[in-house]
């Protein structure tokens, strides 16, 4: 790439090719110098001068553009249960950061990264669904008396029960993982997962699995 490029446009150009091999050879099977390869001449010195690492790279076009809490006030919904599901429909439908979490298997299960997932899942999300919780409380749409216990919840089983293992689990465990999940919260009284989640849980485990053969 040639010399003084604008280091915006650069980094947009490395993230774009990035993105595109992450998805096609997956994250753990594609090198620096693939990335290099596919930068019209860029060295990687030039791709250290953006980034300190591949994770880095990973970790800027997985992160949203938005905080937590703007991300999940575009929630559609009624009341604070239909605003919450809404939530975990829309994770559940975004196939390309699914996938690009899956290419990652092996990173993703590395003790660094799931310990800080965990801290900002405590410290970032789980505060931003107690208010949606709350919400639903006050509208009459949930009933519970922990609402920051059901986020707690909620988060623990989505993103480290369940999205942790996705990668190795098969078909038929995820299937018994999501109905534990669906019971354990109708048994308290708060049915979040809806049938169209469940469907939409299974379509997205089978199109990652599917494509991550081909």
């Amino acid at each position: 790439m040639a010399r003084g490029k604008d280091p915006e446009e650069t980094k947009r150009k490395i993230l774009a090719v990035s993105k595109k091999l992450f998805l096609e050879k997956g994250y753990d099977n594609t090198s620096i110098q693939d990335i290099v390869n596919g930068l019209d001449g860029m060295t990687k010195g030039a791709i250290y001068q953006h980034f300190n690492s591949k994770f880095e790279i990973f970790e800027t076009i997985i992160e949203p553009a938005d905080s937590v809490e703007e991300s999940l006030r575009r929630h559609q919904g009624t009341n604070g249960m239909e605003k919450l599901q809404s939530a975990i429909l829309d994770a559940f439908t975004d196939y390309s950061r699914m996938k690009l979490n899956y290419s990652a298997a092996v990173t993703l299960r590395s003790p660094r990264f799931i310990g800080e997932q965990f801290v900002s899942m405590f410290n970032e999300v789980i505060p931003e669904i107690t208010k949606i919780v709350e919400e639903g409380i006050q509208d009459g749409s949930i009933e519970t008396e922990f609402p920051e216990e059901v986020a707690e919840v909620l988060m623990l089983n989505l993103n480290s029960w369940i999205g942790l293992h996705l990668t190795v689990y098969s078909e038929s465990q995820l299937k018994r993982k999501l109905r534990f999940t669906k019971k354990l919260f109708d048994g308290v009284g708060i049915p979040i997962f809806n049938e169209e989640i469940m469907t939409e849980a299974a379509n997205m485990f089978a199109y990652i699995k599917k494509d991550s053969k081909e």
